[in-house]
């Protein structure tokens, strides 16, 4: 391989990084902003609130002092850490259903890889998709560490996004005798989706460990129901077996 297409495969690299990094940083400011409306708010209510309680200590103060004891002003930090707390709490309740919608989301994401291979979407536009998905797992993946902080769990989530990366068009491997080589539409079909296969898997082994099914549609409830009879079929056929044989 020559010196300007290492240049330009590691142009793109860079560039990809670039945008990704732009696209979270713009998400980190607007949650930022959002927060920071809120504890106005809750500010600007406060101080309506404590109009007619100002009125009333002028209307003291021309009286003869009196010691008081100052006010807590601690109240509308407690209202935000509330709120901020409902809010996670809802989030961080719905966790799986989550993890279910970003499984829904890579299976979107092959089907533009199947459009790609058949001509119909083109390669930056499956592009854009694909890092707005890893945006998505992105958050994902914070919510989940919120809810599962586990090192373990980073590392698979970490490792399914890395498989997702991985599927960026074009798509080019590694051989012995030609060096690097990009693959054709049909070729980068088959490893775009054993690398988002691998990411599902990942997603699928977390929510079976949280307690559920990974399953998202009834097709797939039905597929997985009929897998499992026919383990148990094999099962019994080796136990058979095993009998016979003794």
């Amino acid at each position: 391989m020559d010196t300007s297409t290492l240049l330009l495969i590691l142009g793109g690299f860079v560039g990809t990084i670039a945008v990704v990094v732009i696209l979270v940083s713009r998400m980190m400011s607007a949650y930022t902003s959002e927060v920071y409306e809120l504890l106005r708010s809750s500010r600007s209510e406060s101080m309506e609130a404590s109009a007619p309680a100002r009125s009333q200590s002028t209307s003291v103060e021309s009286a003869p002092k009196v010691s008081q004891t100052a006010p807590r002003p601690s109240a509308n930090e407690e209202e935000l850490v509330n709120r901020l707390r409902e809010v996670l709490n809802e989030r961080m309740s719905r966790i799986l259903d989550e993890a279910k919608e970003k499984k829904s989301r890579l299976l979107t994401l092959l089907d533009f890889a199947r459009g790609y291979a058949l001509g119909y979407v083109s390669e930056d536009d499956y592009n854009a998709f694909l890092i707005k998905v890893l945006n998505e797992l992105d958050e994902f993946k914070r919510l989940w560490l919120m809810k599962f902080p586990s090192r373990n769990d980073k590392e698979k989530l970490e490792l399914m996004m890395s498989y997702v990366a991985k599927a960026k068009l074009p798509v080019a491997v590694k051989t012995k005798e030609k060096g690097v080589i990009t693959l054709t539409h049909e070729e980068a079909l088959i490893k775009i989706t054993e690398y988002l296969n691998s990411a599902m898997a990942i997603l699928d082994e977390l929510i079976e460990r949280a307690g559920e099914s990974p399953a998202i549609t009834p097709l797939e409830i039905k597929l997985s129901n009929e897998v499992k009879k026919l383990q148990e079929k094999v099962k019994r056929l080796e136990e058979r077996l095993g009998e016979m044989n003794t």
